[in-house]
C-alpha cells in the first residue's frame, strides 16, 4: 500500500484546511494562576468552539499562552479565536486584569500535509510536558493528549443545557449568557473535553494508536524544528538528546560517542548542541563530557542564568 493510499492520508485529503493557531507567551504577565482559572478557560473554549463552524483537533492551555489545531476555513478558525478572546476578556475584566486580552493577537500557520499535521498536533499536546517535568503528556487535563486512542476515557457529566441560575453563571462567568450548547457536557463545574473536542476526527489522521504515540514521543527532530519555528525552546531532556548526540558524533567526528572525542571536538559538539537545541550549560557538560567550568567559559551568560539549576 502506498503512503497516499492509507486511510489516514485519504482522510487528510478529504478534510477541510487545517491550521495551527497560537498566541505568543506574555512577557511580563500570565493568564492563569491555578487550575480553577484554567477550568474557566476550558469552559469558555467549549462555548466559543460550539459557536464556530470549525473542528477543534487539539489544544493546550498554558499559563501565559494558547495553542490550538483547528480544521475549517481560515475565516472560521480566526472567528473561533475572536469569540474565545472576547469571552476571556470579559472574564479578566471582572477579575482584576482588564485589558490583558486586548493586545493578544493570534498567529496562524496553514498545515499543508499529513506529516505536518501530526507534528503540529504532537507539538501542541507536548507543550506543557516540555515546560513542566511533572506533566504527563497523556494525562494533562489542560491539553488534549488524554483524549486520543484512550479506551479508558470516561464520558460522563450532565448536559450544559441543564444548568440554571447560579450554576449557569459560574460555568459561563457571565450574567448575559442565558443558555449553553446542549452538546457540551459538564462535570464538577467544568466542560468535559470529550464533548467539544473533535478528537475522534483527529484520530482519523493516524492509522493506529502506535503511530499516534510515536509521533508524540519519538519524532524528536520534527518537534525541535517546530519549536524553533514558533520561537520556543525545544527543552529536550538528556534521554531525548542522547541519540542526537551519538548521531552528531558519527556524522561530524566519525566517532561512536563523545568520550572518544578530543577536547576540541567536544567543544565543537557543544556548539552544535547549543546553537541547534539550546541545551543548558549543565546539559552540555553532561552530554559532551566537558567540565562544567569549560562550558561556562564558552557560554558565561548562560552559566549565570542557570546557576540554580538542579
Amino acid at each position: 500500500m502506498r503512503y497516499s493510499d492509507t486511510p489516514a492520508e485519504r482522510a487528510f485529503l478529504n478534510a477541510a484546511p487545517c491550521f495551527h493557531l497560537y498566541t505568543s507567551p506574555l512577557e511580563n504577565d500570565f493568564f492563569f494562576q491555578n487550575d480553577q482559572e484554567r477550568g474557566i478557560a476550558l469552559n469558555l473554549m467549549a462555548i466559543a468552539k460550539m459557536a464556530s463552524d470549525c473542528k477543534l483537533l487539539a489544544y493546550s492551555i498554558m499559563t501565559n499562552h494558547f495553542h490550538f489545531i483547528l480544521s475549517g476555513q481560515e475565516i472560521e478558525v480566526l472567528s473561533f479565536f475572536e469569540r474565545y478572546k472576547l469571552l476571556l476578556d470579559n472574564y479578566f475584566s471582572r477579575h482584576g486584569k482588564p485589558g490583558i486580552m486586548r493586545s493578544v493577537k493570534a498567529g496562524i500557520t496553514a498545515i499543508n500535509d499529513l506529516r505536518q499535521l501530526r507534528t503540529e498536533i504532537a507539538y501542541v499536546i507536548r507543550n506543557a510536558f516540555v515546560a513542566r517535568p511533572e506533566v504527563n503528556v497523556f494525562a494533562d487535563p489542560w491539553s488534549s493528549g488524554f483524549l486520543y486512542f484512550n479506551p479508558l476515557l470516561v464520558k460522563d457529566g450532565v448536559s450544559a443545557s441543564s444548568l440554571k441560575g447560579r450554576s449557569l453563571r459560574e460555568f459561563t462567568c457571565s450574567r448575559t449568557i442565558t443558555e449553553v450548547d446542549a452538546r457540551i457536557y459538564v462535570k464538577d463545574g467544568f466542560a468535559q473535553p470529550w464533548s467539544f473536542v473533535d478528537y475522534e476526527y483527529a484520530m482519523s489522521f493516524y492509522d493506529n494508536a502506535r503511530q499516534f504515540i510515536y509521533s508524540v514521543l519519538k519524532n524528536v527532530e520534527a518537534q525541535v524544528e517546530t519549536a524553533l519555528k514558533y520561537g520556543d525552546d525545544p527543552a529536550l531532556n538528556d534521554e531525548e538528546m542522547w541519540p542526537i548526540v551519538i548521531g552528531l558524533c558519527r556524522e561530524k567526528f566519525k566517532a561512536d560517542k563523545p568520550s572518544l572525542l578530543s577536547i576540541e571536538s567536544k567543544k565543537q559538539l557543544a556548539v552544535q548542541l547549543k546553537n541547534r537545541y539550546r541545551s543548558s550549560n549543565k546539559q552540555l557538560a553532561r552530554l559532551t563530557g566537558l567540565p562544567l567550568k569549560d562550558v561556562d567559559a564558552m557560554y558565561p551568560l548562560s552559566g549565570k542564568a542557570q546557576g540554580r539549576e538542579h
